[in-house]
């Protein structure tokens, strides 16, 4: 009686890839916390979703088909750990292969975190096999919101369903399934939104009926693309959730931004949030004069089946060479680069992977884009001959990363043998820019190493926005108990407090 049983778990066995695919993603959304009497606290929701075929199942007493998923969830900030979890994710018993490959694995979590710098590190583990597993790590920022109308983060979702059963996934009377990827291939024909708006009741009455906008448009917070726009009025005692649809069957290949936009009366913008996504459609129904007026400004994958990458500088490179230079560029890449380039680690694929990069390029030099990959190219090799840390190449390293993507330092100041501290570098720019586009005058990049440190030195400590801010760098780097400083300390001569 057993042996069919074994015949599907075979079968399912040899389905399976070499390690568990998942996409996952988060928004920050703001929910009444008990803890706080009831105020709004910001809540990270993190959400995922696992290829079935490729994890193992068993057969259960009751010869149902089921798969057990170790998952793990940190949530740390420089002070240390803020919210970890750790469960078993089982996945919907079923009677037959077929039954099992029309489920989907995916589920949400909610946790409460306060304001500052975040690292969500995410693992799966499959139980029936420990070495099948996988594994996500990002970061995000929860900035303090004024007394002023703000929004949450905008969320793009997969399925909704009028349901008020109480699963993870029920919101505003409904179930809503997150939409785990911000990449809507051609199979894709409509893009469902969420969003949430809080601290209405900070905006003047004399700003109503306020403006709701909702577009897609090739920048953040800037004029929609086409005619993808809708746009709405807000009353004072209406709800405040925004949620909506857009029919992309007509939407080219492409990066563009999903905008939520709140005006007053007079169209002064009050309030705005901004999600990218990558659009690959083959064979758009698109209208002649949306496609004339489509930019080419961006990195976008435009017109994916006309370009021929085989006549491109990246042809001749193969698929762990072009990860290897999605890695390349991540000091340069912009917040929402770096999130498609890690996408790609994660998840590689040949094709868009070729585009993203050539369009990278193409987008600094619109006649020779495989000239000014050179140019960065030589960088990198520069950077490999100067930093070369201990299994790492140089490009890999903290000091190479800062290299590339501000350049030289004005002053590099190295200390080894100083009394009482850890071996240490300060690197010093009379001027640079940030990765906001700020001057930055006196900028320090402090890097150490410790003792069990093989190799390169790490950074500590910078006044750069964007960058490592570690106020109680003193506490690593000085070798007593306290963490006290030295006036005669080199890192409190060029530092300080900065």
């Amino acid at each position: 009686m057993r042996k069919p049983g074994l015949c599907l778990l075979l079968l399912l066995i040899s389905l399976r890839v070499l390690a568990i695919d998942a996409v996952v993603s988060h928004t920050l959304f703001y929910r009444s916390d008990p803890a706080q009497n009831g105020r709004l606290a910001p809540t990270i929701e993190t959400y995922w979703q696992i290829n079935p075929r490729t994890v193992h199942y068993v057969t259960n007493a009751e010869k149902m088909i089921v798969a057990h998923i170790k998952t793990d969830i940190l949530i740390t900030n420089d002070s240390g750990t803020v919210k970890e979890d750790h469960f078993i994710l089982n996945t919907v018993p079923c009677a037959t292969v077929e039954e099992l490959m029309l489920h989907s694995i995916i589920d949400l979590r909610r946790y409460f975190v306060g304001p500052g710098h975040f690292t969500i590190q995410f693992s799966l583990k499959d139980l029936a096999d420990t070495a099948n597993k996988f594994a996500y790590s990002d970061t995000f920022t929860v900035t303090p919101p004024l007394n002023v109308a703000y929004f949450s983060g905008v969320q793009l979702l997969d399925t909704i369903m009028e349901s008020k059963a109480q699963t993870r996934f029920y919101k505003n009377d409904r179930q809503q399934l997150p939409l785990c990827t911000n990449f809507l291939d051609d199979s894709k024909k409509v893009l469902h939104y969420y969003a949430e708006l809080y601290g209405t009741d900070a905006v003047s009455k004399i700003d109503y009926p306020l403006i709701q906008k909702v577009t897609i448009g090739k920048k953040a917070n800037e004029a929609h693309y086409s005619d993808f726009i809708k746009t709405d009025t807000v009353a004072p005692d209406q709800a405040l959730t925004i949620t909506g649809s857009f029919a992309i069957n007509t939407l080219p290949s492409g990066n563009y931004y999903l905008n939520v936009v709140l005006e007053n009366n007079q169209h002064r913008i009050i309030a705005n949030a901004s999600l990218f996504f990558q659009r690959l459609n083959i064979h758009p129904t698109e209208e002649k004069a949306a496609a004339e007026s489509m930019t080419k400004t961006d990195t976008a994958m435009e017109k994916v089946n006309v370009l021929d990458l085989n006549k491109t500088f990246l042809a001749k490179y193969s698929l762990a060479e072009m990860k290897a230079i999605l890695k390349m560029l991540l000091p340069v890449a912009d917040p929402l680069e770096t999130q498609t380039i890690n996408g790609f680690l994660k998840k590689p694929d040949d094709l868009y992977m070729r585009y993203f990069v050539y369009n990278y390029f193409l987008n600094l030099n619109k006649k020779d884009p495989g000239r000014e990959w050179k140019e960065y190219s030589e960088k990198v090799i520069e950077v490999n001959k100067l930093y070369k840390g201990h299994g790492l190449r140089g490009y890999e390293t903290d000091r190479g990363f800062v290299y590339l993507r501000y350049g030289p330092p004005t002053d590099v100041i190295t200390v080894e043998n100083e009394t009482g501290t850890l071996p240490y570098e300060i690197w010093q720019y009379n001027t640079l820019r940030d990765m906001t586009h700020k001057d930055v005058a006196e900028a320090v990049f402090l890097f150490y190493k410790t003792n069990d440190m093989i190799g390169d030195f790490k950074l500590l400590h910078s006044n750069v926005t964007g960058e490592l801010q570690n106020k109680g760098w003193r506490n690593f780097l000085y070798m007593n108990s306290q963490g006290g400083n030295s006036s005669n300390s080199r890192a409190e001569q060029y530092i300080g407090n900065k």
